[in-house]
């Protein structure tokens, strides 16, 4: 069936939740640089993560949250913020109208950094006043081992592991023509710099710059999906398990 909520009628969610399917994906990302890929590479990744695992956890998918706490690259060109304390509420409201649809369970599908902290705050205060489950999942540090793996490097901002996810998305939305090594900046311990100088962020020296070969980059999407899904249908099994 469809699995884009958005997309189906309200008599037919009326007819599937709870009792059908009682879990939602709700993706949330931001708009910021990212290198030579492109602004939405945090919405689309997240996007595509629930679209490959919608089916196999028997999850409707709900429109994303498209903007999120950009900091240290909100002065490059495109990018676009919102205030914690204001993307804080506008999620909760979100997370609100998801149970009051019928969902028992969220999945909440984070594409960005920047929103750890305040997703972390809402999720629990959600889960502890309405009584519903959600799970706040970090794609790119819960597949951090697969990725280094896969890869034999760590990934960073915009660089190996994002670059090609958004590539097997769609492989013009990053462009290598535009790419160019200095456009990298190796994170350093004991420093905050607003603006960091580059828009691709390295965690190691010399280590996860883009790729850019497509074939890769879907074998990549592949696993990716396949380490979510397996991670979710565990939470969901247990959850149901202890009758949460």
């Amino acid at each position: 069936m469809e699995r884009h909520l958005q997309k189906l009628n309200w008599l037919t969610v009326r007819d599937h939740v709870p009792e059908k399917i009682d879990t939602v994906i709700l993706p949330v990302g931001t708009v910021e640089a990212h290198g030579s890929a492109c602004l939405g590479t945090d919405n689309f990744i997240p996007e595509a993560i629930a679209d490959d695992i919608a089916e196999r956890i028997n999850a409707l998918i709900a429109p994303i949250v498209n903007y999120g706490i950009t900091k240290s690259l909100i002065r490059y060109n495109g990018g676009s913020t919102i205030k914690p304390s204001t993307f804080q509420l506008y999620v909760r409201d979100v997370l609100d109208s998801m149970v009051d649809t019928g969902f028992r369970n969220v999945i909440l599908m984070n594409g960005h950094g920047g929103n750890n902290a305040a997703l972390k705050e809402v999720a629990f205060d959600f889960h502890r006043e309405r009584k519903a489950n959600i799970a706040v999942i970090h794609w790119w540090e819960l597949c951090a081992k697969m990725t280094e793996e896969f890869f034999g490097h760590a990934g960073g901002h915009a660089g190996t592991d994002e670059t090609a996810m958004v590539m097997a998305v769609d492989p013009k939305l990053a462009d290598k023509s535009l790419y160019t090594k200095e456009l990298a900046y190796t994170f350093k311990g004991g420093a905050d710099i607003y603006p960091v100088p580059g828009t691709i962020l390295l965690y190691k020296e010399g280590e996860g710059y883009p790729e850019f070969d497509l074939a890769k980059a879907k074998e990549y999407r592949t696993k990716v999906g396949d380490t979510v899904a397996e991670f979710v249908e565990s939470v969901l099994a247990q959850w149901r398990r202890w009758g949460m």
